[in-house]
């Protein structure tokens, strides 16, 4: 009996024993669980609205716009000559110098022409000899009745010899360029003496510096018609002038650049115009008034398609429109567009 006793209280013990640990071990995982930091409340993100976009803008409205071609030409004298030789030989001599003055029938080149002199020297021999014998014939027959077959032989002599001497004249002047007007020289071709020329090569160019024209050659002449009215400004000045030849009107024996130039003669042109110096030349193409007119730059293309951004009600809105007159800076807006509206520059 006293041996069950005893296991029974052993048993008893274990039990309360083991009831104390698990109290404690609860009691110190409640307690670490005081000690950790209080978990904060998750609140709602905030609701950020959508900046408001602002927009450059140009407001549309009326005006004038004109399409003008800008050119540049040069003054040249109406009274020029190009003097040249119509036989090809070796030169002698030129006389003068670009911008030189000269005077009608001044000489100013010439080409060899040794051996002709000669010819004429000896050719004014026969024609004089030809002369004595055609007096001592005549003579003859006149006072002693001498053969009348006997004049006419020197007559006959005579004048072939007269017409001997002016055709080697002839060609001696053919050998000299003469001025055939007062003016001023502005080309001499790059020849010296001795050099070989070619006949209807162009030597030396005469021009009228009291009369003069404004050209230009660049490779707007199309545009250029007969009459047209241009404005012409010189020295920041402007005048009013008019196309008095185009190519069209050029005539057959003119040179090759005038053939493709338009002369345009300036009305009331200011003294001290020089030959060679430049003015703008201004046409006016189209033209119109009180229309809507925007920057080109705020057309926007794609395919065949030409639209505009608009500002309506603080909205992008895209705007098809159709252009009419366009410049390098603006275009008219014919259909599209109102005055007033507000056009998104960017």
């Amino acid at each position: 009996m006293y041996r069950t006793k005893n296991y029974r209280t052993g048993k008893i013990l274990s039990k309360s024993i083991c009831i104390v640990l698990i109290s404690l071990l609860l009691s110190t995982a409640l307690a670490g669980c005081y000690f950790f930091p209080k978990e904060e409340e998750v609140l709602a993100p905030p609701i950020k609205l959508p900046e408001k976009i602002t927009y450059d803008t140009l407001e549309v409205t009326r005006g004038t716009i004109e399409n003008v071609i800008r050119v540049n030409g040069n003054f040249v004298s109406i009274n020029q000559k190009d003097l040249y030789y119509v036989k090809s030989d070796r030169l002698k001599e030129i006389y003068i110098t670009p911008g030189q003055e000269v005077k009608k029938g001044e000489l100013l080149a010439e080409l060899e022409n040794d051996s002709l002199l000669n010819e004429i020297q000896l050719q004014e021999i026969a024609l004089k000899r030809s002369q004595i014998v055609y007096e001592d014939a005549k003579a003859n027959y006149e006072i002693v009745g001498g053969s009348r077959t006997s004049l006419d032989l020197a007559e006959l002599d005579l004048e072939a010899n007269r017409i001997r001497l002016e055709r080697l004249k002839t060609e001696l002047e053919k050998c000299k360029l003469v001025s055939p007007i007062d003016g001023t020289v502005v080309y001499v071709a790059n020849v010296r003496q001795g050099d070989y020329v070619n006949a209807y090569q162009t030597i030396v160019r005469v021009a009228d510096p009291s009369q003069l024209q404004l050209r230009y050659s660049g490779d707007r002449v199309t545009v250029f018609r007969l009459g047209m009215d241009v404005v012409v400004e010189i020295n920041n000045k402007q005048y009013e002038a008019e196309i008095v030849m185009t190519p069209a009107e050029a005539p057959d024996d003119a040179d090759e650049e005038t053939r493709k130039s338009v002369l345009i003669d300036v009305h009331e042109l200011p003294e001290g115009i020089r030959l060679g110096q430049s003015a703008s030349i201004m046409l006016t193409l189209e033209r119109k008034e009180d229309v809507i007119v925007i920057p080109k730059l705020l057309v926007n293309s794609f395919a065949n398609r030409k639209f505009v951004n608009v500002l309506k009600d603080d909205i992008r809105e895209e705007r098809d429109i159709e252009i009419g007159i366009q410049t390098n800076t603006e275009v008219e807006v014919v259909k599209g567009l109102q005055e007033g509206e507000l056009l998104i520059m960017r």
